[in-house]
């Protein structure tokens, strides 16, 4: 686990509004981007075998669909919101921290402001993220969001 990180290096993986990018599916510099190039070159050339394997393991007749979805997963496509990436439209936070010289949304003094357009179920995550990266600190914060899933 990545508990040891400077606030610094956790700000290179946590979006403005609290999201950790590094876990993200998009993410070019992500967790998931890495680990499935890994696991594409560790199966580079078992498309020949998969069709004569899949006679004793059947699900191996759905390799090349499970191919498809891992290729895409090794490209990440999002540099994140600091970066001027983001792929949420409605999602002030990621250009308006940089106007308001500010790390998280919690830090500006107009927090909770209404510039973000999120449907309901995304405001109230990004509510609760930003309440507790008050509460307990940003490196804190972070450590603990480990402990659950990102999805």
């Amino acid at each position: 686990m990545d508990t040891a990180l400077t606030y610094e290096q956790i700000l290179e993986r946590l979006a403005p509004c609290g999201l950790d990018c590094e876990r993200c599916v998009r993410y070019e510099k992500g967790r998931v981007r890495r680990q499935a190039t890994e696991l594409a070159q560790s199966l580079a050339g078992f498309e020949n075998l998969a069709p004569r394997m899949a006679e004793h393991a059947p699900v191996l007749q759905s390799y090349e669909g499970f191919r498809e979805v891992l290729d895409h997963l090794t490209q990440g496509g999002c540099s994140g919101c600091r970066a001027g990436g983001g792929l949420l439209p409605f999602c002030a936070a990621r250009t308006c921290h940089a106007e308001k010289a500010v790390d998280y949304c919690f830090q500006c003094d107009e927090y909770p402001c209404e510039r973000n357009s999120y449907p309901e179920p995304l405001h109230r995550g990004w509510r609760e993220r930003n309440e507790r990266m008050r509460t307990l600190g940003v490196e804190r914060f972070y450590e603990e969001s480990l402990e659950s899933p990102r999805y």
